[in-house]
């Protein structure tokens, strides 16, 4: 098909199935490393043209992005084929950049070429990645450094620049062990002659000086701390319909047991949290909700935290809202700020309403208009609340993280995606946000995973059901939580420099390789 042979199908489609072992429910650090490997060998190796390096590189997103996301059929099928034929455009962007800057000699490579296409390469990765996290708001899950949060001497060089630097570092490695390869081949041939690889050592010295910053971080002792907060996350496991939120009713019954078995058994707590919005009605019309939110605070809640969509005029808005303080205080309120595209949102259905079919109901939400951090009274405690999958996005995590909280506070509700791969990848990129910013980030989730995340990246605690070796079962974590007054880290202060650093190079490749066909 379109002058392809079998082999650069195979190579694109290996190149696909290897990057999504990298992310839940496989896990595999090893497969960031090795993904992009076939279809970049296939590419130094035979150069294909423009138009077949774009469909190649296309054809390894699709099959990548199908499969990592496949728990989004749970939501909507249609929205899931329509979200990864076009995600995919950016694996094909990469493609071509990567085929571009190979340069045209065939038969010969230097240390230095490979060095320079190798840093192209890794900088036209993240370039491409970084676009797919922005463009129509951006669905920027699964970067290529999120599959190495379980190396945890890798995740820490975060706090420099996020996971465009760990993806610009994982895939610095897998293309120098492409071109290596590529090498030998060629000695092996006799179509050139042994030299010395000093490319292979310049990635080698990458990793060691990230995995050395890495221990300095992971050995790193705590500061002292100013305040110890007393915390409880529920996870009610209430059942879900994409289609059908639960009734208010169930879910105030819900929350309101389970407050009663933390407060009434454990003693009060400065900040007991709810999940995110569990019933399509908002806070302010359902006296249910209003009565569990006193019983709450009667049993030792000395705040609360609590998602639900909040209704104001011809508004409506998905909240946290945070009761704390003597009784009769108005609440304080965060708005979501970014809209889940098919989700919340659906881009051109003012042009074509059709689209509103496609996704579930509800799907027209309004936009808080900037980051809040809401402060528990008495405590002087400083939390920002995130919710859904806010807590995946790093930008809007770096605006909240400027103003100093103390505490992310993440409610969400992904019971949509039921036994799938949805929630458990939720985590794994939610805990870089702690990295990135040095916070401690609790997540209190309607089914899975309600988590205590150290700014280490560490999993301190989360519901887990050992028996049914699940972590979908109704439950909670509770503690106490040190908190350290928080600072701004390099990456909070100049967020996504390697991004533009990654568009100077890849610019300056262009202008290079321009004449190259």
């Amino acid at each position: 098909m379109f002058g392809i042979p079998t082999i650069g199908w195979l190579c694109a489609g290996c190149t696909g199935l290897g990057l999504t072992m990298g992310f839940a429910p496989f896990s595999q650090p090893l497969a960031g490393w090795l993904g992009l490997i076939p279809l970049a060998y296939y590419g130094v190796r035979e150069r294909p043209n423009l138009k077949q390096s774009f469909i190649l590189g296309w054809f390894a997103g699709v099959t990548h992005f199908l499969t990592t996301f496949s728990w989004l059929t749970t939501v909507t099928v249609a929205g899931w084929v329509l979200l990864c034929l076009y995600m995919a455009i950016y694996p094909a962007l990469w493609f071509v950049l990567w085929v571009r800057f190979a340069g045209g000699d065939v038969g010969r490579m230097t240390s230095a070429g490979n060095i320079r296409h190798v840093v192209l390469g890794a900088s036209a990765w993240v370039l491409t990645e970084w676009l797919r996290g922005i463009v129509f708001s951006g669905f920027g899950w699964n970067g290529l450094g999120v599959s190495q949060g379980n190396l945890l001497l890798l995740a820490q060089v975060a706090d420099l620049g996020g996971v465009p630097l760990i993806s610009w570092v994982v895939a610095f490695g897998g293309l120098t062990l492409t071109l290596t390869a590529r090498r030998f081949e060629l000695e092996i041939r006799g179509m050139q002659k042994w030299k010395p690889r000093w490319d292979f050592t310049a990635g080698v010295f990458v990793l060691g000086m990230t995995m050395v910053y890495g221990a300095r971080g992971v050995l790193r002792t705590d500061e002292k701390p100013f305040v110890t907060l007393r915390y409880a996350a529920i996870q009610p496991a209430v059942a879900q319909d994409p289609w059908r939120s639960a009734k208010m009713v169930k879910v105030a019954e819900e929350l309101t047991r389970w407050s009663e078995i933390v407060l009434v058994g454990g003693g009060p707590v400065d900040l007991l949290v709810w999940p995110e919005s569990l019933a399509g009605t908002g806070w302010r019309e359902e006296p249910a909700f209003q009565t569990a939110v006193q019983k709450a605070r009667q049993w030792g809640a000395r705040s609360l935290l609590a998602g639900s969509l909040d209704i104001r005029g011809t508004e409506t808005f998905n909240s946290a809202v945070l009761f704390t303080g003597e009784e009769g205080r108005p609440p304080q309120v965060y708005d979501k700020s970014h809209l889940v595209i098919m989700g919340e949102y659906v881009p051109l259905a003012d042009i074509f309403p059709w689209l509103r079919k496609l996704v579930p109901p509800g799907g027209d939400l309004t936009a808080g208009k900037t980051p809040g951090v809401l402060e528990l009274a008495e405590r002087g405690v400083r939390i920002a609340p995130l919710i859904c999958f806010e807590d995946s996005v790093a930008r809007l995590v770096r605006r909240a993280a400027i103003q100093l909280p103390h505490l992310l506070v993440n409610v969400t509700n992904d019971a949509w995606f039921g036994s799938s791969a949805g929630a458990r990848q939720h985590l794994e990129n939610a805990r870089f946000r702690a990295i990135e910013t040095r916070l401690p980030l609790l997540r209190a989730t309607n089914d899975g995973v309600t988590a205590l995340i150290h700014p280490r990246g560490t999993i301190l605690a989360e519901v887990w059901d050992a028996e049914r070796k699940s972590y979908q079962s109704p439950g909670f974590i509770s503690g106490e939580l040190e908190l350290s007054e928080p600072k701004i880290t390099f990456y909070t202060r100049w967020g996504d420099w390697m991004v533009w650093v990654s568009m100077v190079l890849v610019a300056m490749g262009l202008i290079r390789f321009r004449d190259v066909t």
